[in-house]
């Protein structure tokens, strides 16, 4: 009698029966003409009837085969459909993604319509979003993701690079005015400057131009701020010089409330880093980096 351990034959058995014989069926399937028609006989023998006519020159089913091989396939079938649900659900995003990410506007808004669009999309997928400058210990405090601007000191973390661009001088037109339009690295000599507090302390920039020249420019602190949220505002009030990411100012230069300064030099290039605790990501982490990546483009972002 026919069991559920016999189910391994069937596959055998549908093969023979579409392309009519045992030799093109083990080459399709990559096993021995015996073996092949090994599994045949024990279906035959499982099922007590004769399945199939053997010729010399090909195998014809016999009307209870006609029937058996329907069945075969709507089973097969039925397992490839329990096959790709496993697999669906295996590769659906589910439970919580914890994401840290600094208290940056611009990249605020980069994320919201990529967690907006995975949590109506997935209903068990749930997001936490941490918005501030702090370094956590992702596997401590249950971090699946942590994006970074800039370097990264050496870590045991997983680092995965997602996009770059550049960091710029500016400042408000007020300042500028004032000062006269700096358009060499030497006009900003002894300009106040507005830096970030927490980041390593610099004495100097480092500026490059067009033609691979290099500049330093002497940095006096006039004021700092903890985040580029303060950062920019700070320089639109008027406080100095200062160096930001182009995607923080981008619709400031665009309104006239900040200057690019000197335009024709640039400084390094941020990288936007996601750090991950480890290389196996669950698919609620794949799939939100994958969108970030790609909304980075969108925004005129440059490749890692």
């Amino acid at each position: 009698m026919f069991a559920p351990r016999d189910w391994p034959l069937l596959p055998v058995f549908v093969a023979v029966a579409d392309v009519g014989s045992f030799t093109g069926a083990a080459r399709n399937l990559g096993l021995a003409k015996s073996v092949v028609s090994q599994h045949v006989r024990t279906l035959e023998e499982r099922c007590g009837v004769r399945l199939m006519e053997r010729s010399t020159r090909r195998l014809h089913l016999t009307q209870v085969g006609e029937q058996v091989l329907d069945a075969a396939k709507e089973v097969l079938a039925s397992v490839r459909s329990l096959e790709q649900v496993v697999e669906g659900h295996r590769n659906a995003p589910t439970g919580k993604l914890r994401v840290t990410l600094p208290f940056d506007p611009s990249l605020s808004a980069m994320v919201a319509p990529i967690a907006a669009t995975l949590t109506r999309r997935h209903a068990a997928l749930k997001i936490d979003l941490v918005f501030d400058d702090a370094v956590h210990d992702l596997v401590a405090e249950g971090f699946d993701v942590a994006l970074r601007l800039g370097s990264i000191a050496e870590s045991s973390l997983i680092v995965r690079r997602l996009a770059s661009e550049p960091e710029i001088v500016v400042a408000s037109p007020s300042v500028t005015d004032e000062r006269g339009e700096a358009r060499t690295p030497k006009e900003l000599g002894g300009a106040p400057w507005v830096v970030h507090s927490g980041l390593p302390v610099r004495s100097s920039l480092s500026l490059r131009s067009p033609e691979g020249g290099k500049a330093q420019v002497s940095v006096t602190i006039a004021v700092s701020a903890n985040n580029v949220v303060g950062l920019r505002d700070l320089l639109i009030a008027g406080a100095g010089f200062g160096l930001l990411p182009l995607h923080v100012v981008r619709e400031d230069l665009a309104a006239g409330r900040l200057r690019h300064v000197c335009p024709a030099w640039s400084s390094r290039k941020l990288t936007l880093h996601a750090l991950l605790p480890t290389r196996k990501a669950p698919p609620r982490v794949r799939l939100f980096l994958d969108g970030l990546a790609a909304a980075a483009k969108n925004l005129g972002f440059d490749p890692p």
